[in-house]
C-alpha cells in the first residue's frame, strides 16, 4: 500500500506541467535615427567604430517670432573621439537597408541610399556621417555615409543599393572634392549640373588723376575804328 501511494505521488509530480519561462526582456530603446556630426574615423573594428569630430560651423535659416526666416551661424563644438558599437547588420558585413525596429506599428524612419555603406567599406581617415540609436544605454551606429576620403576616392555604394540620380553618389562627391581641393571642373557627363572653379574677384582699378577739361578762351571785344 505504501509503495502504491509513493508511486501515485511520483506520477503526480512528474506529470505536472512545468511553469513557462519568463518572456525575453525587450531592449529599452531611448531613440533611433539620431544624426552624429560629421567626423574623422580614427579606428574601426569588427564590432565598433570610433569618430573624432572637429569644431563645425554652418549657416541655417531660423524662423523668428515674426515668422520671418533669417540666416544664422551655428557653431558645433569639437567632440573628443567617441566609440560606437555597431548594429548586427554592420557587424555581419550586411548592407544596412532597413531601419532599426521599434515598438511602433510602422518604421520610425526611412533609410536614405547614401547611408547604406557597410562597415567594411569604411577606412581610417574617412570623413563620415552616421545615424545611431541608444539601446539599453549604449550608443549603436546603424547607418553610415562616407562624405570624403582624403587622399583617395569615395567607393561606390554596395551592389543592390538603389540610386535615383543618373550619376552615382560616389561620382558626385568625388567630383565635388576634385573641384574644391584641386580646382578640377566637373566632367562633361554632369551636363547642367557642372561646376567650375570660381574666378578670383576683380582687383580694384587704381584711381588715376584726370586733368580738368580745358576752359573756353574768351576774346575781348575789338573797339570800332575811328
Amino acid at each position: 500500500m505504501r509503495s502504491i501511494l509513493l508511486g501515485v505521488i511520483f506520477l503526480c509530480l512528474t506529470s505536472y506541467p512545468a511553469f513557462p519561462d519568463d518572456p525575453p526582456r525587450k531592449p529599452v530603446i531611448e531613440f533611433v535615427n539620431k544624426y552624429y556630426p560629421q567626423g574623422t574615423v580614427t579606428a574601426v573594428t569588427k564590432d565598433s567604430i570610433t569618430i573624432s569630430t572637429p569644431e563645425y560651423t554652418y549657416r541655417t535659416q531660423v524662423v523668428g517670432p515674426d515668422r520671418i526666416a533669417r540666416w544664422e551661424t551655428v557653431v558645433l563644438p569639437a567632440q573628443p573621439p567617441k566609440r560606437f558599437a555597431v548594429s548586427e547588420d554592420l557587424a555581419a558585413g550586411r548592407v544596412p537597408k532597413d531601419p532599426r525596429a521599434t515598438d511602433r506599428p510602422r518604421p520610425a524612419y526611412r533609410v536614405q541610399a547614401i547611408f547604406m555603406y557597410r562597415l567594411t567599406d569604411v577606412k581610417v581617415g574617412d570623413w563620415i556621417c552616421i545615424l545611431y540609436a541608444r539601446v539599453d544605454g549604449v550608443d549603436i551606429c546603424d547607418h553610415i555615409n562616407i562624405a570624403k576620403r582624403p587622399g583617395g576616392l569615395i567607393p561606390p555604394l554596395p551592389e543592390g543599393v538603389p540610386e535615383k540620380s543618373f550619376i552615382p553618389y560616389h561620382e558626385r562627391r568625388n567630383a565635388y572634392w576634385d573641384l574644391e581641393d584641386k580646382g578640377i571642373p566637373y566632367p562633361e557627363k554632369f551636363g547642367h549640373m557642372r561646376r567650375w572653379p570660381i574666378a578670383p574677384p576683380p582687383h580694384e582699378a587704381p584711381v588715376r588723376l584726370v586733368a580738368p577739361p580745358p576752359r573756353e578762351a574768351t576774346v575781348p571785344p575789338i573797339p570800332p575804328a575811328k
